[in-house]
Formats: structure tokens, sequence, C-alpha cells
């Protein structure tokens, strides 16, 4: 009888070694879960300016009366604007505003940017100048 609860008392303690080591990991992963989303939000409104930026470069580059149509998804959004030579994307997080800013080559005007205050889909017009006198790409939100 004397083995038998000497081989319990030694499979409890191995349980509790492992439960013990295993423990910290969880609390890791659970904790990590919660901050995903948040880094996902973050990931898709910083590669939404991006592209914006890229299509601002793009059809800067073409010249007058260059033209494209671009889709962004932005999430939680205070605000965005574009101006000067920057886009910017104003995000609200669990651990406050984020300004996410992408410069550009060229000078921008936004029009309709006002109407983006919420999370969705975006459908942006970009043209570029009708003459190389007028110096701004034109963002519009249709």
């Amino acid at each position: 009888m004397r083995t038998r609860g000497q081989a319990s008392s030694e499979f409890l303690m191995v349980l509790a070694l492992i439960s013990a080591a295993i423990l910290p990991l969880l609390l890791m992963l659970a904790w990590n879960s919660r901050a995903s989303p948040e880094q996902l939000s973050v990931g898709v409104a910083t590669f939404s300016a991006s592209r914006l930026a890229a299509a601002v470069n793009a059809v800067g580059s073409l010249g007058p009366g260059a033209a494209l149509r671009t889709q962004i998804v932005l999430p939680r959004t205070l605000y965005a604007s574009a101006s000067g030579r920057e886009i910017v994307i104003d995000l609200n997080t669990s651990y406050g505003e984020v300004a996410l800013v992408q410069p550009t080559r060229f000078n921008i005007s936004s029009v309709g940017f006002e109407r983006i205050n919420r999370e969705g889909t975006y459908i942006i017009d970009v043209r570029a100048p009708n003459s190389t006198d007028s110096p701004n790409v034109t963002l519009t939100l249709p």
C-alpha cells in the first residue's frame, strides 16, 4: 500500500509542476488575444493611409488629367484629412486616440473627407490637376 500512495503523490507533484509551467503561458495568450483586434485595426488603417498616399503619388506622377478610384477600409475612425503633403487618419482605440500620418510627394486637397467619421468602406476619387499651374492632387469622397 505504501508504494501506491507514494506513486500517486509523485504523480500529483508532476501535475502541479506542469500546471505551474502552463498557467503563465495561458495567461499570456489570454492577454495578447485582447490586444489583437486593436493591432488589426491600426494595421488596416495604416494600410488604407498608405494606399491613399500611393494613389496620390501615382496620379501626381502621371501628370495633368490623370485620375483613379481607390477603395479603403477604415476601422473606428474619428476623422480623416488630407492637406498639404500629408494624409492623416485619427483612430479611436482602447488606449486613446492614434493619429496615423502618411506623407506624399505632391500637395493634396480633399473634398468630402469631413463625412469620414465612423468605420466602414469608402471609395475615394484621386484626380491630378488639369494643368501644371494647379499644384494640388484632389481626393474626393463621392
